[in-house]
């Protein structure tokens, strides 16, 4: 899977992902490889990412936003967005 994380500031392409969680307005949920489409709004929250090499990635979206997943490829956009470690 491919994780695009995008605000108007700055923008993260991560290849290579296996698992992604992130804070939905329902509460938090994961996306794995083969997810059925969907569209969500984000609540304040962290976007936890597992790269396929077990390396996990931490950002932090303080205001939300919204998150795409069709064909493999997870679109994550906020107002800001960053990189924690």
């Amino acid at each position: 899977m491919v994780c695009d994380l995008i605000s108007p500031e700055t923008s993260y392409h991560i290849e290579e992902t296996q698992y992604i969680q992130v804070p939905g307005s329902k509460g938090s949920f994961g996306i794995l490889k083969q997810h059925a489409p969907i569209v969500s709004s984000l609540e304040p929250g962290i976007v936890r990412v597992i790269r396929d090499d077990g390396a996990e990635l931490l950002f932090n979206i303080p205001s939300g936003g919204f998150v795409e997943v069709s064909d493999n490829i997870i679109t994550i956009v906020a107002e800001q967005v960053t990189q924690t470690f």
